[in-house]
């Protein structure tokens, strides 16, 4: 499983994703779409991101229809995000562990 993530566009806000997170969206989108209705308008103004695509606020859907399966997708989403950041934050701290231990 890759961690590499790339920017990506979802109700026209950035968001950091991998591969797998970006294939799921796409799915979720697809099993939802209607003669009338694209599977993307349940992601409408679920959640706010930041510069680097990373979730920093997640909206109650209180004014538009959703489904809990993505709401619970962008929470896991968020989550995902947060935790791949401690991670890189705990290796890099480990490598400057290891080089001074080296000295």
């Amino acid at each position: 499983m890759s961690n590499i993530t790339t920017i990506r566009i979802i109700d026209n806000k950035k968001l950091s994703l991998t591969e797998q997170e970006w294939g799921l969206y796409q799915s979720m989108c697809r099993a939802y779409d209607r003669t009338n209705f694209k599977g993307e308008e349940l992601f409408k103004d679920l959640f706010e991101s930041d510069e680097n695509g990373v979730i920093t606020f997640i909206k109650p859907p209180s004014t538009r229809y959703t489904s809990i399966e993505v709401f619970l997708f962008v929470v896991s989403i968020m989550v995902h995000q947060h935790l791949r950041h401690m991670y890189n934050e705990l290796h890099a701290v480990m490598d400057e562990v290891k080089k001074e231990l080296k000295k």
